[in-house]
């Protein structure tokens, strides 16, 4: 059952989707202080490889040493060109392809200046890369440039994923990269509702499900929905063999799960695919998406790799559903961008997680006392009578 009692308020104005200085705000209170699904595991497959992107502005190195993943920015000490332009490939050594400048592989460090004497009185230490901050979670690579964000794998957990069954690097099926002109919080939106099922996916998921068999849960920085799995009876008594054989159990469900502010995790009890909305600008939005099937550590290579080929039969009715959700998706955003509207919107029960998000994005943006333009729009959009359904959020 859903949460809200009424229907709520649309709390985010339209400028809040097509504003570039909206935008500029928002990357530095919403976007950067945060954990981002940036790549997966099987991007680095030994030491020395490394991908290179940009991220809010900055770009950013991962390279793997020591079997681990590390993060730069990609920028010399030197005379602050890039290390490198190339999106991915091997390198033996942190080095700059401009004068040869090397940096060591962990802490970042200026070790190697070529005509070191020409720099004196340079003090060993003085210069070196700026780290960033990375975390493994699985098969996922996370990234942050905030010193003081909580640990995501530890949010992973709270939320109840089983990172080692969902998303283990063992059972890694694929990735994409797609660049489309929407705001990112449109694309998000998206996925936290399914009052738009009937129109946009009458061939994949058909309907909605009835609200008797869907619930939500709303905590501070994330946000979940539950409801049912696959209701074809010759896909359930398949999963139910493969699922007993792996020795995993079977809930019957789907779950996503929003961990704010731009990576959603979709999942049954054999597949998870991940979202990971990263904005480039106020109108154009990058979607790295990646999936897996569901692996149990322990159990016999024949039952995982079942599972694993199931799950590749799967990933093309996922996909499927993205891809209409993003021919759609362009349509919101001209909608938004136009110079007149009828109305604030409104957002109805069904989509109470997105009233939940927009105002945690609110919460954040009212931190620049120079924002005057989003604190106006709070006071005109969220009273406490407006808000009053969501009370009940869990803590």
């Amino acid at each position: 059952m859903f949460l809200s009692d009424t229907h709520l308020p649309q709390l985010l104005p339209p400028s809040a989707y097509t504003d570039p200085t909206w935008y500029i705000t928002e990357r530095e209170h919403v976007l950067t202080p945060a954990w981002h699904v940036v790549a997966t595991t099987s991007q680095f497959p030994r030491d020395g490889s490394f991908i290179t992107f940009d991220f809010f502005g900055c770009p950013i190195i991962l390279r793997r040493h020591c079997g681990e993943i590390r993060g730069f920015l990609n920028v010399c000490a030197h005379r602050l060109a890039k290390l490198t332009s190339q999106p991915t490939g091997y390198c033996s050594a942190l080095r700059c392809g401009y004068h040869g400048w090397e940096y060591d592989e962990v802490s970042g460090a200026t070790k190697k200046i070529p005509d070191a004497p020409s720099f004196k009185p340079l003090e060993k230490g003085m210069l070196g890369l700026t780290s960033v901050r990375v975390e493994t979670c699985g098969g996922l690579v996370f990234a942050t440039l905030s010193e003081d964000a909580p640990s995501v794998g530890k949010s992973l957990l709270e939320c109840g994923i089983d990172v080692a069954r969902t998303m283990s690097p063992a059972g890694f099926l694929g990735m994409r990269e797609i660049c489309f002109p929407v705001n990112w919080k449109v694309a998000i939106e998206n996925t936290l509702e399914s009052y738009h099922v009937g129109e946009v996916h009458p061939k994949t998921f058909k309907t909605a499900p009835a609200e008797e068999q869907c619930s939500h849960q709303l905590f501070p920085a994330i946000s979940i929905f539950c409801g049912p799995g696959d209701t074809v009876p010759w896909i359930q008594r398949l999963e139910r063999v493969l699922l007993s054989g792996a020795a995993i159990p079977q809930t019957g469900g789907y779950r996503h799960v929003h961990l704010y502010p731009t990576c959603t995790i979709a999942e049954t009890d054999t597949f998870t695919i991940i979202l990971s909305f990263l904005p480039e600008s106020a109108n154009r939005t990058r979607l790295f998406m990646t999936w897996f099937a569901s692996q149990r550590a322990g159990a016999s290579a024949v039952w995982n790799g079942l599972i694993r080929n199931w799950g590749r039969v799967q990933s093309g009715f996922w996909l499927t559903v993205v891809n209409e959700d993003l021919s759609m998706l362009p349509t919101v955003q001209q909608g938004l961008a136009s110079s007149s509207h009828p109305g604030t919107g409104l957002i109805s029960r069904r989509e109470e997680r997105i009233t939940h998000f927009q105002q945690w994005i609110l919460d954040r943006i009212q931190t620049d006392t120079t924002a005057t333009q989003p604190a106006t729009m709070l006071v005109t959009h969220s009273s406490p009578s407006a808000v009053s359904p969501m009370e009940n959020v869990l803590t």
